[in-house]
């Protein structure tokens, strides 16, 4: 087994080729949600293919309809050894507000240590250190200890819909003992931590309309129903003065975390670092919950933009003829998404004003929450690499976010799973400024290099 030293001194040889190589990755435009960057998606992946071949994997690229699947293997260890199937994803989020960005999205920029550029942390720095790991292994040992498959995919950030579309199609060439999720975080870098668990998710729009089209507030005001106060009504039923979802069912499957196994996981919180990021004291939280066992033992509902009527320069006195929200739910393992989002829907239908029509449009792309065994081979390795690299404990966390292809992927694979990854609160994902700490990637390179070496 390399020695960290040699494994950091490996890293140092190669540290400027590897970050062109990283920042070239990071200036594809890969917004899969947007049909007009298509080109760069494509572009994107095909970039992504040649650079796994170039270090002699076995590459495919899976068609989905939109973005491709990459998907890359070595399986020389041969059938008497274990099956690592690593996931990542290179597509990324939209860049809007762009006039906050202090430097162009896609030109990756360092300041203070940190690269700037959409992606750089979620997922393609932590999907770049991976890579980087293997190619340095494989070019000083010759050949892993592990059976070793990959995927990365380009539909994370809109749901997964293309890869769940072919996982059975593909369910042979994904079999594998663990599944190893590189597209998570820590608190702290100070404490580094794995992910036992996420949250699901499902996305929906509400539609509430009353008028064929916008009407004079004039002739109209005082006799109609405005859509905006119809809708504002509507939402403020969702929740109890607890913090509760209001639904009646809606946490009917929501099963308490038992005594031991909440034990053994991490629900440190700082409020004086988390006022230092983002400038605010939580006050959201479900009565009785601190706030990280809010964000991650708890579901959600959440209006995530409300819009109705005019909202240009001026003023514009008008009834407007229709309203609407988006909402999405965060949901804790044994919810079932479909189940979840028809109770929503039909809970802001039944409770729309008489007069008004209520429209729901299901978004695709839900994933199902879970917590996975803290005592499997593949935690206790990762457990064992990050307290080798960093030289401190390693916690148990659980993330509030989704990973929405985790469930269907692992159980396709039928392989244990886990997360792990080096993003902090504070890297600004998903929006304007986001970031990643150079030192991070080398860390998180550090820790995949010992991983796949422990598995020997």
């Amino acid at each position: 087994m390399l020695d960290i030293s040699v494994l950091q001194e490996l890293f140092a040889k190669q540290k400027d080729e590897v970050f062109q190589d990283f920042f070239s990755f990071l200036r594809f435009k890969s917004i899969a949600t947007d049909p007009n960057y298509d080109d760069e998606v494509e572009a994107c992946a095909d970039w992504v293919s040649s650079y796994l071949k170039g270090y002699g994997l076995s590459v495919e690229k899976w068609e989905t309809g939109r973005a491709p699947v990459i998907f890359a293997s070595d399986l020389r260890a041969g059938p008497e050894k274990e099956t690592l199937l690593l996931y990542c994803h290179y597509d990324v989020q939209p860049v809007d507000p762009l006039e906050e960005w202090l430097s162009p999205p896609f030109e990756p920029t360092i300041r203070d240590g940190e690269v700037y550029a959409r992606g750089a942390v979620d997922n393609k720095g932590q999907c770049f250190y991976t890579l980087v790991a293997i190619k340095t292994l494989l070019k000083q040992l010759g050949q892993l200890s592990v059976n070793l498959k990959i995927v990365i995919e380009g539909e994370e950030e809109s749901g997964s819909v293309g890869l769940s579309k072919i996982l059975e199609e593909k369910r042979e060439a994904l079999k594998a003992d663990y599944l190893l999720i590189v597209d998570s975080g820590v608190y702290k870098l100070e404490e580094p931590a794995i992910t036992l668990g996420a949250r699901g998710i499902t996305c929906m729009e509400v539609s509430v309309q009353e008028a064929d089209y916008d009407l004079h507030s004039g002739m109209a005001g005082g006799m109609a129903y405005n859509p905006n106060r119809a809708l504002a009504e509507m939402l403020s039923k969702l929740h109890h003065e607890d913090g509760s979802v209001a639904i009646p069912g809606f946490n009917d499957e929501v099963i308490e975390i038992a005594p031991r196994e909440k034990e053994a996981l991490c629900f440190k919180f700082d409020p004086v670092q988390f006022h230092t990021l983002f400038g605010f004291e939580p006050t959201g939280m479900e009565t009785g919950f601190t706030p990280t066992e809010a964000c991650s033992l708890r579901p959600t509902l959440e209006i995530n933009g409300m819009w109705g009527g005019y909202t240009g320069p001026g003023f514009k006195t008008i009834v407007p003829a229709t309203a609407h929200a988006k909402l999405s739910c965060r949901l804790v393992p044994d919810q079932v998404p479909e189940r979840i989002t028809a109770l929503v829907r039909d809970f802001l239908i039944s409770n729309t004003p008489k007069g008004l029509k209520t429209k729901v449009e299901i978004f695709k792309g839900s994933g199902r929450g879970f917590r996975t065994n803290p005592g499997s081979r593949i935690a206790q390795l990762m457990t064992e690499s990050y307290t080798q690299v960093f030289q401190k404990p390693c916690k148990k966390i659980l993330m509030g976010g989704t990973i929405p292809i985790a469930v269907e992927l692992a159980e396709t694979a039928k392989a244990e799973m886990l997360l792990v990854g080096l993003a902090l609160p504070g890297d600004h994902i998903h929006a304007p400024n986001e970031h990643f700490g150079l030192d991070r990637f080398e860390q998180g390179y550090l820790t995949i290099c010992r991983t796949l070496e422990l598995f020997g």
